[in-house]
């Protein structure tokens, strides 16, 4: 038995949201549609449906034709995607950070802190350049003697940044994400790296939830989103950041990064260094 995805960019966000919504009526109806800012390509939109059963062609012509748009129609093997991808992730080194699978358990050096990440469905395997730049950075702020005691990660996908501060300082760490799938897969995480005690999930998009609210300032956060996100949130960032206190910012291409610069300059931040890896940087930033 085989699946479909049905994929096609788009102009706007209105318009992604209108053809979703049109999919989602369709027979036989998708599993799931998704929507999605193509990073690097501004005001262009992806969007995705994934079917059991092949789209009705009909339907999907009519969507063409009305939309002026060429979906992509693929037929993909019915397999567990999952638990393929997870047996061939290798496991990855950032400096003292060892992040792996559970298929590799038993192979983790006694030297290194190792974290242990299932990614389910959530952002942040460690094999990604922004998520490797958080724990490079957070190795060289230890390094360089900066000690923290509150510290936040918001957009935490699988909650791996907030597992290696947790690893290196005795402070108190938030996690947010505003996916439910991303917080149940990091509450996951936290349990079998042996966080729960030491770490707050909460469900959150940014800043808005009490609980966050309630435990902030922070002297340390983490933002590993998209470059247009984090520019949307630098007044929150300096509104929730001690004085003197260190922001680590990723999910940035090389190209991107005088602009979200920009935006945290003119909220009070001064650069403290770059990380850069392959075509993505991460900002590490001080609060005047």
């Amino acid at each position: 038995m085989s699946n479909f995805t049905a994929f096609v960019k788009v102009s706007s966000e209105n318009k992604a949201n209108v053809i979703a919504s049109s999919l989602e009526r369709m027979s036989p109806s998708p599993l799931g549609v998704g929507i999605l800012e193509i990073e690097g390509d501004e005001g262009s939109w992806e969007l995705a449906a994934f079917f059991s059963k092949k789209p009705n062609s009909l339907e999907i012509k009519i969507l063409e034709v009305v939309h002026e748009i060429e979906f992509v129609i693929s037929k993909i093997a019915n397999k567990d995607w999952i638990s393929h991808v997870q047996r061939d992730l290798k496991p990855v080194r950032a400096g003292r950070f060892l992040v792996y699978g559970n298929h590799y358990r038993d192979t983790v050096p006694l030297n290194l802190s190792g974290l242990r990440i299932e990614a389910a469905m959530a952002f942040g395997t460690g094999h990604h350049a922004t998520t490797v730049g958080c724990l490079l950075a957070l190795e060289q702020l230890k390094k360089n003697n900066y000690f923290f005691w509150n510290i936040a990660d918001i957009g935490c996908g699988t909650g791996v940044l907030a597992m290696a501060a947790a690893s290196v300082y005795n402070a108190r760490v938030l996690a947010c994400d505003t996916d439910e799938v991303a917080v149940e897969t990091a509450r996951y995480n936290f349990q079998v790296n042996g966080f729960n005690s030491k770490i707050f999930l909460v469900k959150s998009n940014g800043f808005n939830n009490l609980s966050i609210l309630n435990r902030g300032p922070f002297d340390l956060i983490f933002a590993n989103i998209l470059a247009n996100p984090l520019c949307r949130l630098a007044p929150n960032m300096a509104k929730y950041t001690k004085k003197n206190g260190i922001i680590i910012l990723s999910g940035i291409l090389n190209v991107q990064v005088t602009r979200v610069e920009r935006y945290y300059y003119e909220n009070g931040f001064l650069r403290l260094f770059l990380k850069r890896l392959d075509q993505w940087t991460t900002i590490v930033m001080y609060r005047k």
